[in-house]
């Protein structure tokens, strides 16, 4: 193939993703993706932060989530510079040769 086709073929997968663009930022400013939410019956919850983390647990009682960090401010007061400079990194895990077997 030569130059100018690579060119021209180049041109038009550019211009096609920029009319997708354009056309799913006129969708989202018309309001259209709130009307595709609600025929796809996309849920998204936003919950308050709560004082300690709630597990959700399976039928057989192991956990499936919880709340990480339910006070992002009380992170922010925690780590002082002082706390900064002080801390210690995670040691990285070893993995001895053999120790891992691949399933094919």
């Amino acid at each position: 193939m030569d130059q100018t086709r690579k060119m021209w073929a180049s041109a038009a997968v550019v211009g096609v993703i920029v009319v997708g663009g354009a056309s799913v930022a006129a969708a989202a400013s018309a309001g259209k993706l709130d009307q595709v939410a609600k025929e796809t019956r996309a849920v998204v919850e936003k919950l308050p932060p709560t004082s300690a983390p709630t597990p959700t647990t399976s039928d057989d009682g192991t956990v499936v989530s919880r709340d990480v960090n339910p006070d992002p401010d009380a992170v922010v007061d925690y780590w002082t510079d002082q706390r900064l400079q002080d801390a210690q990194p995670m040691p990285m895990p070893e993995v001895s040769p053999g120790e891992i077997k691949i399933r094919e």
